[in-house]
Formats: C-alpha cells, sequence, structure tokens
C-alpha cells in the first residue's frame, strides 16, 4: 500500500473511535454526524437515525470500548435475525449473509462491533500514563497520535538539553550552508561569535 494511504476498514475504525468521543450539543454536530453515522454505519439502512438514537448508539460504543478496556466483554443485545441469502445461481453462486435488527440503532452498535473486530489486534489502549485513549496502531505504535506527539517532544527536548553544544554546532553549520548559497561563495568562512555569559 502507498505511503499516505488507509484502508478503508482503518478509516471506518478511525472514525468510529472519533465518533465515540464526539459531541452530539448543537443541531449542527448532529446534522453533520447524522449523515457521517449512517455512511459509515449503515450504508444500507433505510434510514439516517434520529438524535435521541445517535445518542443512544454512541453512549452503547462508548460502554462497549471501557467495558473493553478493563478486558470486560462489551454485550449489546438485540433483536433479530441472521439471514442467508444464495447467490444468483442458487446454491452454485456465492452465498452472503445479512443481520437484520428491528430496530436501525442496533444495527448501527452491530455494525460497530463488527468493525472493532476486524481491525483486530491492532485497536489498542495508549500506554501513556493518563490517557488510555483507544486508536488504531500503525505497526507497534504504543501511544494515541496526540501522546505520540507528546512524548516525541519530550524526547527532543532532552536530547537538546543533553546535547547543548551539539546543537549550536547544528545551528552554526546550518547558518553557514544557508549565506554560502545566497552569496554564491562556496568557501565562505563565517566566525563563530562568542558566547555571552
Amino acid at each position: 500500500m502507498a505511503s499516505g494511504q488507509r484502508s478503508p476498514l482503518r478509516e471506518k475504525a478511525e472514525w468510529l473511535l472519533r465518533f465515540a468521543g464526539m459531541s452530539l450539543a448543537t443541531p449542527r454536530d448532529f446534522r453533520r454526524l447524522r449523515l457521517e453515522a449512517h455512511r459509515w454505519l449503515d450504508p444500507d439502512g433505510a434510514r439516517p437515525l434520529e438524535l435521541g438514537e445517535l445518542r443512544d448508539v454512541q453512549a452503547h460504543i462508548q460502554r462497549g470500548l471501557k467495558a473493553l478496556h478493563r478486558k470486560q466483554p462489551w454485550e449489546h443485545r438485540v433483536q433479530g435475525r441472521h439471514v442467508l441469502l444464495s447467490g444468483a445461481k442458487g446454491l452454485h453462486g456465492p452465498l452472503s449473509r445479512r443481520f437484520e435488527t428491528q430496530r436501525p440503532s442496533d444495527r448501527y452498535v452491530v455494525n460497530a462491533m463488527d468493525v472493532l473486530t476486524e481491525v483486530g489486534d491492532r485497536l489498542r489502549t495508549c500506554k501513556r500514563p493518563g490517557c488510555g485513549r483507544a486508536f488504531i496502531a500503525v505497526k507497534r505504535q504504543e501511544h494515541c497520535i496526540d501522546c505520540a506527539k507528546a512524548v516525541q517532544t519530550a524526547r527532543v527536548a532532552s536530547w537538546r538539553k543533553r546535547n547543548a553544544q551539539r546543537v549550536r554546532d547544528l545551528a552554526h553549520e546550518t547558518y553557514v550552508r544557508r549565506k554560502r548559497r545566497e552569496s554564491g561563495r562556496r568557501h565562505l568562512k563565517i566566525e563563530r561569535r562568542p558566547r555571552k555569559g
């Protein structure tokens, strides 16, 4: 897969985790999320959910993620039926299955559970103390994107503090290269100013 491209499953799973933490407080939030949720969680469904139904789905997903974080099962009771559909050639064609529920919101929750199941061991919890956010990992990733940035920033700051002279040397070398390029003189010498204090 080319760099920068994501699989449809990964995109759906990442949207699902963002949805779990999104606000449904204003009508504008609801209108936007209503259509997104319909597209991601029930594209074949008859209609997008109403506000109360969408809040119910979000609450189920939030509770489910918390249960999984505590190493407990995520349960969602539904009234429905499994339907097995024959292919174009009957038993000679590929069969497909469908799970039909009485309430559309149940279908959203079941589809969300299926998405997270398909993601497999890439669904992880951030290991940074105090975070615990669920995320979809790339390779051996241990932190969510926000915490990974913070950890990297702290790591760089610590390195810069331990290697202050090296940081100054690198900054001077960069300055000299820029001045040589600007002046067109390849052997331009620039003396370093003595440090104060």
